[in-house]
């Protein structure tokens, strides 16, 4: 699914979706006593994964095993968070739209002259709200329409979101390839938002942007780290073993920790902070739905093979947590029906612009 796939069923050698099932088996060796509805996702992780595979066979070759032993000293994420000069400048108007999303009383009117501040930024949301991304019966040719139309915080927080996601645009591509990961983060936002939408829980554009923004600390890894970053990534490969916990073990933190402070010391509101830092081990008790609908929806994004965050592995799910969603296979089925249509529209509208 990180792809076009449009490759008929009928197209598909036997030998290729062998081969998908048998990398979905390895992509699942962490989950222990998978439930009916991870094994119907296994199974449709392998149809989309063959279809990638007869587009893009280049994609699945083995990378090669690092050579030598490298020894990375663990960091203080305090620190690198503090390589201000490696890490992308906050625009104006994202500072001017966190003051209002933290704001009470922010009118539609007051939303919308921030947001016609900023160009590219006016252009980029009108073409969200007129996509199938909403689906609306009309044609939202203005900011104050869209805003009159979304709501004042469903917008405001779709606004700060796509901002940050701007940042970081052109992190270089010799470590992780870029459009996959956004493709993988595009993904993951839009089954969060169905899954906040088919359960009840949380509200569907916070759950979007949790879900956009889930690996944001990996970026500021790569542009703060770069070395350290590449070093990781390639032993968690080589080890088989999963990605956040080989960077606990060689750095001493997650790219969910780091990304998790970066939205703390931007003032991000409480409940995306939370949604980022907790999606790989949601905290026990957790009121907020958000971190929930971004860790459950990690896992099946993964498990589908949408784009890839540098992360080979599906991370077992916290049992709690995905039962809670009541996920039967059929409903699993239901709720990314059509999925791979709003990926590629949300993708071109958020990434290609």
């Amino acid at each position: 699914m990180a792809e076009e796939t449009s490759v008929p069923e009928s197209e598909i050698q036997p030998e290729t979706l062998e081969a998908a099932r048998q990398l979905l088996v390895r992509r699942f060796k962490f989950i222990k006593n998978p439930d009916d509805s991870i094994r119907r996702l296994a199974t449709l992780g392998a149809e989309h994964v063959a279809r990638d595979m007869t587009l893009n066979p280049k994609r699945y070759e083995t990378p090669a095993a690092p050579s030598g032993k490298i020894e990375i000293e663990p960091v203080d994420p305090l620190d690198v968070l503090r390589k201000e000069h490696q890490l992308p400048a906050l625009p104006q108007v994202f500072l001017e739209l966190q003051q209002a999303i933290n704001a009470k009383n922010t009118s539609a009117d007051d939303l919308a002259s921030i947001i016609s501040q900023d160009p590219s930024l006016t252009a980029f949301l009108l073409r969200m709200v007129n996509s199938a991304f909403y689906s609306l019966p009309m044609q939202i040719d203005t900011i104050s329409r869209a805003v009159t139309v979304v709501g004042v915080n469903q917008l405001s927080t779709l606004a700060v979101g796509t901002s940050v996601m701007s940042l970081f645009k052109d992190v270089p591509a010799d470590v992780l390839d870029m459009e996959q990961f956004w493709k993988h983060s595009v993904g993951c936002g839009l089954i969060a938002r169905r899954l906040c939408r088919i359960t009840g829980k949380g509200d569907p554009e916070r759950a979007f942007v949790a879900g956009l923004l889930h690996d944001i600390g990996q970026l500021v890894l790569l542009q703060a780290e770069p070395e350290r970053a590449a070093a990781v990534l390639a032993h968690a490969r080589s080890k088989d073993v999963l990605l956040y916990a080989e960077e606990k073990n060689m750095l001493g933190f997650d790219h969910a920790t780091l990304g998790g402070m970066l939205l703390r010391k931007w003032n991000f509101p409480f409940v995306l902070v939370s949604a980022v830092l907790e999606h790989h081990q949601p905290k026990p008790g957790q009121k907020a739905a958000e971190p929930g609908l971004v860790h459950c929806a990690e896992t099946i994004a993964t498990g589908l093979g949408i784009g890839s965050s540098g992360e080979y592995f599906v991370q077992p799910p916290d049992k709690a947590v995905w039962e809670s969603m009541e996920l039967t296979p059929d409903r699993i089925e239901e709720m990314i029906e059509d999925l791979d249509e709003e990926l590629e529209e949300a993708f071109a509208v958020l990434v290609q612009g």
